[in-house]
């Protein structure tokens, strides 16, 4: 491939504002699923959110790959994108009673997205002159949409299981690279995949911020404002360890592992790693809404797991990104360390024992910290302080 053709391809997959319409759907989707998590979470809360959460997920970011390879210019990929947008709506809409009454809509929602990507794919494989088998978009997008369909009138148990068989499906077929090339890999835009995933934790950090400054319209007294001052931190903080530090090293990474034909890394750090670094942004989010909401009242158990469970969450996805994009286990292991020990040493004592207000300054405090930690030791790494 020439400079200029690379250079083209590159401009030709930078996210357009079609994408950025698409996304909408997912302000909602988040807000939703984040709903269930304020106030006491227990398991099964939690246990319902990853399950609701992850096909979600799950949909979107395989309609983010299929505009990677096509372009969001190519009308059929357009009339993709605007015919999955009501799909992913109902889903949002049955989700409340995702795993109840309205759990047959949610299944139609996710096998109606699956034919939109099938469609696409299918077209591809079908031209001779394309090395992608058919069987691929067959086994991928075609088989799991007739399994959720179907799941949409078997009573009981028997629907959740056809829900895992189709996941385990489209999983397992991912991890088997057959028709999947590095050739195929090789033409995936980074540039766009990061900018991609990039915007997706902007819709969920922007979820936190709506959740903090709502909850605190509705809860305006001294406290309340503390306890969201401080929760803004922690968003802020955050998103800065993520957009200053993490999307320039995923560039990076996405660049070393296409360049060496690394593919489980680039499908590791694409399809599954950001899902819990998204989830975790998502529980922290309903935590700091409790403590808005009762600032001077203790934090109940399950959003006491919610705020110090999504730090962690949030860093050990960080860190896995990092090994597998080739960081070394002792450079990963300087930040995540401390990570780990100011969690479970000072944060979470601090939110059981602490009001919700103070809780959510130690976490602020926490978050600061482990910012300040990051950006010292790349900077040492990067040779720009002394002792590096």
């Amino acid at each position: 491939m020439s400079e200029t053709t690379a250079v083209a391809g590159a401009e030709e997959h930078r996210a357009g504002w079609f994408e950025l319409f698409f996304d909408l759907v997912f302000v909602v989707t988040v807000s939703v699923l984040a709903h269930g998590l304020h106030g006491d979470p227990d398991a099964a809360d939690f246990g319902t959110f990853v399950v609701l959460f992850f096909p979600a997920w799950w949909a979107w970011v395989n309609l983010m790959v299929t505009v990677n390879v096509f372009g969001s210019a190519r009308p059929g990929v357009q009339a993709m994108l605007l015919c999955a947008m009501p799909a992913l709506g109902l889903m949002a809409a049955a989700a409340p009673q995702g795993l109840g009454d309205r759990a047959w809509a949610y299944a139609l929602g996710a096998a109606w997205v699956r034919v939109m990507f099938f469609v696409i794919w299918f077209d591809r494989a079908r031209r001779s002159e394309d090395p992608l088998p058919i069987w691929r978009p067959v086994g991928y997008g075609l088989v799991p949409a007739l399994l959720w369909a179907v799941s949409a009138a078997v009573p009981g148990a028997g629907r959740f299981v056809l829900w895992g068989v189709a996941i385990v499906l489209e999983v397992v077929l991912l991890a088997v690279r057959t028709g999947l090339t590095e050739e195929f890999y090789g033409r995936l835009s980074t540039e766009h995949l990061v900018e991609r995933i990039g915007l997706f934790v902007v819709i969920v950090l922007g979820e936190s911020v709506f959740t903090v400054v709502a909850t605190l319209a509705d809860h305006f007294t001294a406290a309340s404002g503390g306890a969201a001052l401080a929760g803004f931190v922690v968003v802020a903080e955050l998103a800065m360890i993520f957009f200053v530090w993490g999307t320039a090293h995923a560039a990076a990474g996405l660049d070393r592992a296409q360049a060496g034909g690394s593919t489980r890394a680039i499908r590791d750090t694409v399809m599954y790693l950001p899902f819990v670094l998204i989830a975790g942004i998502t529980v922290i989010a309903a935590a700091l809404g409790t403590a808005v909401a009762e600032p001077d009242h203790h934090l109940p158990s399950g959003s006491c797991w919610a705020l110090c469970g999504g730090v962690l969450a949030f860093y050990t996805a960080n860190a896995a990104i990092a090994l597998r994009y080739g960081d070394g286990g002792r450079v990963v292991l300087r930040w995540y360390g401390p990570c780990v020990v100011l969690t479970l040493g000072a944060l979470l004592p601090a939110a059981l024992l602490l009001p919700a207000w103070a809780a959510v300054a130690c976490a602020a405090a926490v978050v600061f910290v482990l910012a300040k930690i990051s950006r010292l030791r790349r900077f040492r790494i990067r040779g720009l302080l002394p002792g590096s």
